[in-house]
């Protein structure tokens, strides 16, 4: 059973009989996507921007962005998991394994847009895991009929660098 009118979502599990308690909640959408295409271009330039569509009533996005950074035995991969909602102010994400690599412990770290945080990751998205930071993350409108995740992103090299990302996406709306 999964109830899609607004009067079939009781506030209390106990106003269901007979249902599981995940039963009567819409399944979010999940997102799949990767992106080795976008060239930034080194501070003062940029950010480079990708716009992830998204359903036009996604309230929340949780996401997951994996760098190419080994951070650990058997191939374990540096990334980010963090949530994005409607306000731009409102992003927040924790790094797992920021600049360590094997030799050097791997760090995880807090960022959030109401904290005062700049940014929202370590410098680990383009393809030698050094250089790409995200710098912002928000669900917004392009156009009446059309959202986005969009996503903005910061070079702190000297020179181009290409992103370099796998993602997954859970819409909530």
């Amino acid at each position: 059973m999964r109830p899609t009118g607004f009067r079939e979502h009781p506030a209390l599990h106990s106003a269901l009989s007979n249902v599981q308690i995940d039963q009567h909640h819409i399944r979010p959408s999940n997102i799949e996507i990767s992106n080795i295409l976008l060239k930034v271009f080194p501070l003062p330039g940029g950010p480079g921007v990708w716009d992830i569509p998204v359903p036009l009533d996604a309230l929340v996005a949780r996401f997951c962005f994996r760098s190419v950074r080994t951070v650990a035995e058997g191939g374990g991969k540096a990334g980010i998991c963090g949530i994005a909602t409607r306000n731009q102010t409102h992003a927040s994400s924790i790094v797992l394994g920021g600049y360590g690599s094997i030799a050097d412990t791997a760090m995880n770290t807090i960022y959030t847009k109401p904290g005062g945080s700049l940014y929202l990751s370590d410098k680990m998205f383009d393809s030698t895991g050094s250089d790409i930071s995200l710098t912002d993350i928000w669900l917004t409108l392009t156009d009446p009929a059309t959202r986005v995740l969009r996503t903005t992103w910061t070079n702190f090299s000297t020179g181009l660098r290409t992103l370099n990302i796998w993602a997954e996406i859970e819409i909530r709306g």
